[in-house]
C-alpha cells in the first residue's frame, strides 16, 4: 500500500492515491492556513473511524445487523514530554438500540480494529531523506 504526499504551501501537503486526495495542514499559530486536518487530527480520526467501520462490518456479516445512523465522536490529549497523543477518547452514538445485547461484542471487535491495534503494537518505523 501507498500513497504520495507533495508538498503544495509551506506547511500544507497533499496526500494521494490512485483514486483520491487531500490536504494535511497546520494550525495557524504553526504557520498553517488550517486548511485541512493537521497530522494529530488525522490519527485520531484514523482511530476512531477505524473503530466505526470495523464494528459496522462485524454486525453486518456476523450478525445481519446493518448499522444506520451512527455518528462518533474523538477528542484527544497532549502530553509534552514526549511531545504525543497520550490518549485518545472515542464514542460512538445510535449504535445500542440497534446492537441490543450484542453492544458489548461491537465495543471489543471495534477496539481491535487494526489502526488501534497498531497503536498498541507499535510498528517498525523508518525514514530516509533523500
Amino acid at each position: 500500500m501507498k500513497l504520495k504526499l507533495k508538498q503544495i504551501g509551506p506547511r500544507k501537503m497533499e496526500v494521494a492515491s490512485e483514486s483520491w486526495s487531500f490536504v494535511v495542514d497546520l494550525k495557524e499559530q504553526f504557520g498553517g492556513e488550517d486548511s485541512g486536518p493537521n497530522p494529530s487530527e488525522l490519527t485520531a480520526a484514523a482511530v476512531a473511524s477505524c473503530e466505526v467501520l470495523t464494528g459496522v462490518v462485524w454486525a453486518s456479516r456476523r450478525h445481519g445487523v446493518e448499522l444506520k445512523d451512527l455518528e462518533a465522536e474523538v477528542q484527544w490529549v497532549y502530553e509534552e514530554k514526549p511531545e504525543r497523543i497520550a490518549r485518545i477518547d472515542v464514542v460512538i452514538r445510535n449504535a445500542a438500540e440497534q446492537l441490543g445485547d450484542k453492544t458489548a461484542a461491537f465495543t471489543a471487535i471495534a477496539k481491535g480494529c487494526a489502526v488501534s491495534k497498531t497503536l498498541k503494537i507499535a510498528p517498525e518505523l523508518t525514514l530516509k531523506v533523500e
